[in-house]
């Protein structure tokens, strides 16, 4: 009977030898790996260079709050909403509604939270070429609010950050020598007697000399009124600034703090938008949603998408990938506010820029 032949076999060295090889391969991919990391945390993306070429009667903007984690549920509604921006026809602006900045508090301008948590987030044919206003929400308090208004003061960073104050007001768009749009940002984070100032600014603002503009909006934080969400609504808010918007006849109270989607409307008051799910975790709701002034109500990530054109608002809310979850329609002929003007609509195509 033929001898079997030996089986081949590796002698240790060379074992030895090739798992050194493999170590090796590995901690220096991690740190080059390591090294992109600190760059794009530490470096910042060079100036934004402005979309040109857009009309100047429509502003469409993106708007989210709640959304400075930098837990990857951010960076996944940033991705949802150059998706959305890229889909739907384009972009004017982002809107940030307060909570820019969870955790540790912001050192200064150059702190890598602000890669972590913005510049790096928000990026692409979109994002990275529009400007994101930005009001001061409570967990930006006490430290880096005054950070992100010396960022946004200074232009630093890619100058996407736009916060002169902690509140401010910026007209977009016209049509037919009116401003299409009037925003005023508030910082509803500050005490009664602040909050009193700003309702004065408000009415100021609307009041002003010159052309009265056709769409009318409000942007803060802290939602007013609330479906049933973690908050709840904040009657000394309400009390200072309803009177103040109605008097000026203000359409759109923008807001977060409530971790959710929410459409709100109330006879012969705004239309009381949230939007705060954009990075942090999410609050449910305590009794749950929709009723007859409750139309929308989502406990998810997300952000919303507002269209305005002198003839109507599109509004629409979207899930933290960039689908579509619900949309309404606002006809700028309609003789009501919210309650009576603002429609569901799942069928009309959203207008594109």
């Amino acid at each position: 009977m033929p001898a079997r032949p030996l089986s081949p076999t590796v002698s240790p060295a060379p074992r030895r030898h090739l798992l050194r090889n493999l170590l090796l391969t590995l901690a220096a991919s991690l740190v080059v790996a390591g090294c992109m990391v600190a760059y794009l945390m530490m470096v910042p993306p060079p100036p934004y260079t402005p979309l040109s070429g857009q009309p100047t009667s429509q502003v469409t903007l993106l708007a989210l709050g709640d959304q400075g984690s930098g837990d990857l549920q951010q960076w996944r509604v940033a991705r949802g909403m150059e998706r959305v921006a890229e889909g739907e026809g384009g972009l004017n602006m982002v809107l940030l509604l307060g909570d820019n900045f969870y955790g540790k508090p912001l050192k200064g301008t150059g702190d890598a939270a602000w890669q972590l948590k913005f510049e790096r987030v928000y990026r692409g044919d979109w994002l990275s070429h529009v400007p994101f206003y930005a009001v001061l929400g409570n967990h930006d308090y006490p430290s880096s609010a005054a950070v992100e208004l010396d960022y946004g003061r200074k232009g630093a960073g890619s100058g996407r950050f736009q916060m002169p104050d902690p509140f401010y007001v910026r007209d977009f768009g016209e049509t037919e020598g009116r401003p299409l749009l009037r925003v005023v940002f508030l910082d509803t984070s500050q005490n009664a007697a602040g909050r009193q100032r700003q309702a004065d600014f408000l009415q100021a603002a609307f009041a002003k000399d010159g052309p009265a503009p056709l769409w009318k909006m409000v942007v803060a934080h802290h939602a007013i009124r609330s479906g049933g969400g973690k908050h709840g609504e904040d009657q000394e808010l309400l009390a200072q600034l309803l009177p103040a918007m109605q008097r000026s006849g203000v359409d759109i109270y923008l807001s977060g703090h409530e971790h959710n989607q929410q459409v709100v409307v109330h006879p012969g008051e705004p239309a009381w938008l949230i939007s705060g799910g954009g990075g942090q975790t999410i609050d449910g709701f305590k009794p749950a949603p929709p009723t007859d002034d409750v139309p929308f109500a989502v406990a998810q990530p997300g952000f919303a998408r507002l269209a305005f054109t002198p003839e109507q608002l599109q509004l629409a809310y979207y899930d933290a990938d960039g689908r579509q979850e619900q949309r309404f329609l606002w006809a700028r002929a309609c003789p009501w506010m919210a309650q009576g003007c603002l429609h569901r609509n799942g069928l009309a195509q959203m207008a594109t820029n």
